[in-house]
């Protein structure tokens, strides 16, 4: 399967605005810490976003069934790993753990899919690819210590921070993991059923969150514009493009693009909250684009092991 210049390049630019939108979900979901549960969170996240594409998927569905049966396995694994399981698990991570240190620990996220894509599926990564991602690391570290290279030593990990290792693991195996579905499958079906294999395993754990709280609340109008938001940008919009440049580059470069993530939060609080320009951010944010460029430009040819198998239709 060979790519395109085209291709590779407009997959580039839905990387990029893949990250900018997941990287408002986290600003956007610490603030709504107090005002709803974890699982709530998640399950009201999801469900908006499947109300959202059920129109659209729903008539899909027949024509897809066929493919949809032949691995229905993978894509049950997808749903728990991808939607029901990793941001889950930040939500929770994030109320027995700090900002700075979930931030820290998510920048080994594409340290895991290289090595997990190395283990499974035996690929050979030319060394542009992990330079690139070390440089990419050392930009998003530099931009959540501030600078101050020497006060790594100073954070201190709680078991929250499991979590998040725990989600990046689970988002390393739902990045993998769509590189083996079957060739052809529609990206809005296959975004509908495992949006809905999410939130079936999220039901139990929000009921008794909701239970646990004293049964529903009615959400303030910001929370509530905040939850919409939530469930049609990060969550469709945003899913819909990482899976579409997955198809076309592979989970290897595509990796290296989540080191904008924490790179975007620090512009978002300079833009958002006021927070003041320093040069660890201009130095950090230079550092992660001269990772994901070097990453990108490798010269080893594309091989069937290295690019997903099949590409996923556009969303019409």
């Amino acid at each position: 399967m060979t790519r395109h210049p085209a291709s590779s390049r407009s997959a580039y630019v839905l990387l990029v605005l893949t990250m900018l939108l997941w990287s408002t979900n986290f600003v956007i979901a610490r603030a709504m810490h107090g005002q709803i549960g974890p699982f709530g969170l998640a399950f009201g996240r999801w469900a908006i976003a499947l109300l959202c594409l059920l129109p659209f998927g729903l008539p899909r569905l027949r024509p897809a069934w066929p493919l949809l049966r032949r691995q229905w396995q993978k894509l049950l694994l997808l749903g728990m790993f991808g939607i029901g399981l990793t941001n889950t698990l930040v939500y929770v991570a994030v109320r027995t753990t700090t900002a700075t240190n979930a931030v820290i620990l998510n920048s080994a996220t594409p340290m895991m899919v290289l090595v997990l894509g190395s283990l499974y599926f035996r690929q050979k990564l030319a060394r542009r690819q992990w330079a690139g991602m070390l440089v990419a690391m050392a930009g998003a570290l530099l931009i959540v210590l501030k600078g101050d290279v020497l006060g790594m030593s100073a954070v201190q990990f709680s078991h929250g921070d499991l979590l998040v290792l725990a989600a990046g693991l689970c988002w390393a195996v739902y990045t993998l993991g769509l590189r083996t579905l079957l060739p052809g499958l529609d990206a809005l079906v296959m975004m509908m059923v495992l949006l809905f294999v999410g939130e079936c395993m999220l039901l139990p754990a929000f009921v008794q969150e909701t239970w646990q709280a004293g049964g529903f609340h009615l959400l303030s109008l910001p929370a509530g514009a905040a939850l919409l938001y939530l469930g049609v940008f990060p969550s469709v919009l945003a899913f819909l493009m990482y899976n579409r440049a997955i198809a076309q580059v592979g989970a290897a470069k595509a990796a290296g693009f989540l080191y904008l993530m924490p790179a975007f939060g620090a512009v978002q609080s300079i833009l958002l909250l006021g927070e003041e320009l320093h040069w660890y951010h201009v130095a950090g944010l230079s550092a992660i684009f001269a990772g994901i460029v070097l990453g990108s430009l490798s010269r080893r040819p594309a091989s069937s092991s290295q690019v997903v198998t099949g590409k996923l239709s556009a969303a019409e």
